[in-house]
């Protein structure tokens, strides 16, 4: 727990972020800032409930003076990853009842004789479940053959009575006539009030039949979940006697009301990693450093996303989330099995691994003596001493070192006669090594083999576990700057505090350019917008902080995929104003652009922008001397696993450094919710708002 002094906001928000170890929660006034960690529960409505109350009475805030709770949350993704959710039915075209299952004939590993297919061996919709319906829309949106409403009734009455509770209609064309998905669900709703509904008119009104259909049956799935988790916290927050607005991050790095999500939950598959993004984005501006890496390493995992002077989507082509396609806005971000709890092990060939089995928040590494005799990379932290067990959070988790050591002891160095291997400090660094070379590969996957040089880039480490890593990685990346942000364990619940209320909405229209009528392509825009003007007023958003943002996809002809564009109206020549704005798109992200080529204008899409009250981070004093700040000096292990290094290291409580200081390494920084390891060569800088900036010549 951290309290900072000076101004932060006119309002008194509370961010909560669910992680697979922790729940992290920040707590901002107009005066000061508070933060909170309490480990992740089964049932995270719990665990985010406990540290929302928690950060209140540290703060000694009431309950009905919070004014805004924003939540990111991994209950879609969960429910995703481990095949739970409603049982879910769907209603499709004649003919289409299996898109599901075919995909597009393309394996996930084009040269693997042996790989899971998510959507084939755990399918969201099992086949007897899939029901056809008589009904057909043709291009470019005209009914060439009328819904078949008995069928509609018959069909959802045999899905009901085998036990299914959400229902995905997902009819051809309806993107471009979303008539008959309308009535579907109104004659639904009209028998049986108890069933959830989704139409992909609704969840994602695009082409492309196997990725619509997709994205819509795992909302269906996921619709009743979500929106059971969002009752309970919302009764437990109301137990609690507080009425605050209550907002979840979306996988587009925006927030939206409890309302929204519960009916469009495949909208957050992404909600927590989303915020890490933000809140990296947010570190980088403040010290203005707009070519990002981020590295969020938790417990469980390591989130990566590369940030090149502003926020990236991820590519429609890879949107797949637990092996299932998935195209609804997310942003750029890649997950590895990396993190503090990640178990270092031996296969049966007695090859060395790292990750991705965890121990997780329970039972935790082996240092928490509550039942794991498998080392992690946190039980190799604190054999090299780079972890203080008498100050790890705050004195409030007791560890047993002797635990950490029995374990690399026994499970590694007992089990094999390598050099590397012959003490647990080697054993140590060698699941460091590894540790670090994961995530060193994960983030050369998303820089340079994607055209991004990352010794032009500023790591940004945080998470419990990203500082006490970030120097070693950015060594092998050759990067000679890293960031980490204050409160690092808690970054991404202070991320939540920097996103704005955000809905993206899409029309297909699939057109060459030269062709589209500019009275058509504009009342298309009036209609996306309406749709999100709708929306900010039921979330009671003051019209004054409204922001619309229109663009384009658009594609050559005969292309797979499409380039998004800014829109600005058909004033002028607009249709050669967007072919050049394609084509210099085009280029940069491909090398080239070809002149005489037709480009086809495939979507429109609106973003409706809710223009939230901004986060100002509090600033810590300038003045103050290291000596003060400084706690104790240990003996801590560098070097490789050949050659180990034990240097006398001086610790610092990272609450006490002031403005402008100082630290030459090797040194240690403790804090309540992370270790920041300066490593030989290296500089530590503090920053006015408390960011610690790692530098070194070392190339």
């Amino acid at each position: 727990m951290v309290s900072k002094s000076t101004g932060s906001s006119s309002e008194t928000r509370v961010g909560v972020d669910v992680g697979g170890t922790n729940t992290d929660v920040i707590l901002v006034t107009e005066d000061d800032e508070f933060t909170f960690k309490t480990p992740s529960t089964t049932d995270p409505s719990q665990s985010t409930l406990t540290g929302i109350v928690e950060v209140c009475q540290l703060a000694g805030i009431e309950p009905a003076d919070v004014d805004q709770i924003l939540h990111g949350t991994t209950v879609a993704t969960n429910a995703l990853i481990e095949h739970e959710g409603a049982k879910t039915g769907l209603l499709t075209t004649d003919g289409f009842r299996d898109v599901l299952h075919i995909g597009r004939h393309r394996k996930p590993h084009s040269f693997s004789l042996q790989q899971t297919i998510s959507w084939q061996e755990q399918p969201i919709v099992k086949r007897r479940h899939r029901k056809e319906i008589t009904e057909r829309v043709y291009p470019p949106g005209d009914v060439v053959i009328p819904l078949d409403e008995d069928a509609v009734l018959k069909e959802t009455g045999d899905l009901v009575a085998d036990g299914v509770e959400s229902i995905a209609v997902c009819y051809l064309h309806s993107y471009l006539n979303r008539e008959h998905e309308d009535r579907t669900k109104e004659l639904i709703h009209e028998q049986f009030p108890d069933v959830s509904v989704s139409t992909s008119s609704e969840v994602v009104a695009q082409f492309r039949e196997f990725e619509r259909f997709t994205t819509t049956a795992i909302n269906a799935r996921l619709e009743p979940v979500m929106s059971t988790y969002l009752t309970r916290l919302s009764d437990g927050l109301a137990d609690e006697g507080f009425d605050a607005e209550v907002l979840i991050m979306q996988s587009n790095g925006g927030m939206a009301s409890v309302q929204n999500v519960a009916e469009r939950p495949v909208t957050t598959l992404v909600s927590g990693p989303a915020a890490g993004v933000l809140s990296a984005a947010f570190e980088g501006e403040h010290v203005d450093e707009p070519n990002l890496v981020m590295l969020d390493m938790g417990g469980t995992s390591a989130d990566i996303s590369v940030v090149p002077g502003r926020v990236l989507e991820r590519d429609p082509r890879d949107s797949t989330v637990g092996g299932y396609p998935t195209i609804t806005p997310m942003l750029d971000i890649e997950t590895i099995g990396a993190g503090g709890g990640s178990i270092a092990w031996f296969d049966d060939a007695m090859g060395f691994n790292v990750g991705p089995k965890s121990a997780g928040a329970n039972p935790g590494p082996a240092c928490y003596a509550r039942g794991n005799d498998q080392p992690t990379t946190t039980d190799a932290q604190v054999v090299l001493g780079r972890i203080d067990p008498d100050s790890f959070l705050g004195g409030n988790l007791d560890l047993e070192p002797e635990r950490s050591r029995d374990a690399l002891q026994t499970q590694l160095c007992d089990r094999t006669d390598q050099a590397q291997f012959e003490t647990p400090e080697q054993a140590a660094l060698a699941t460091l090594e590894v540790a670090n070379t994961n995530m060193y590969r994960a983030i050369r996957e998303q820089t340079v083999q994607r055209g991004y040089d990352p010794r032009e880039y500023t790591m940004v480490a945080f998470g419990g576990a990203g500082p006490m890593h970030g120097a070693s990685i950015a060594e092998k990346l050759e990067v000679s700057t890293v960031l980490v942000p204050p409160s690092p364990g808690i970054a991404s619940a202070r991320g939540l505090l920097t996103g704005n209320v955000k809905y993206d909405y899409q029309q297909t229209v699939s057109s060459p350019l030269e062709e589209v009528d500019g009275e058509f392509i504009e009342a298309a825009f009036e209609r996306l917008e309406a749709r999100g003007r709708e929306q900010l007023e039921r979330d009671e958003i003051d019209s004054a902080r409204w922001e619309f943002r229109s663009s384009v996809d658009c594609l050559y002809d005969g292309q797979g995929y499409e380039l998004n564009i800014d829109f600005d109206g058909t004033d002028g020549d607009w249709h050669a104003r967007l072919r050049e704005r394609f084509e210099k798109r085009h280029e940069a992200e491909y090398g080239h652009y070809f002149e005489a080529d037709p480009v086809e204008l495939l979507n429109v899409r609106v973003t409706a922008i809710g223009n939230v009250e901004s986060y100002t981070p509090p600033e810590i004093a300038a003045d103050g001397a290291l000596e003060a700040a400084k706690t104790t000096e240990s003996t801590i292990v560098f070097g490789t696993p050949d050659t180990p290094k034990e240097l006398t290291v001086p610790r610092y409580e990272r609450e006490k450094l002031a403005a402008g200081t100082e630290i030459d390494g090797p040194a240690i920084v403790d804090e309540f919710d992370s270790t920041v390891v300066v490593n030989p060569d290296w500089t530590a800088t503090v920053e006015a708002n408390g960011s610690i900036i790692l530098t070194t010549e070392k190339r």
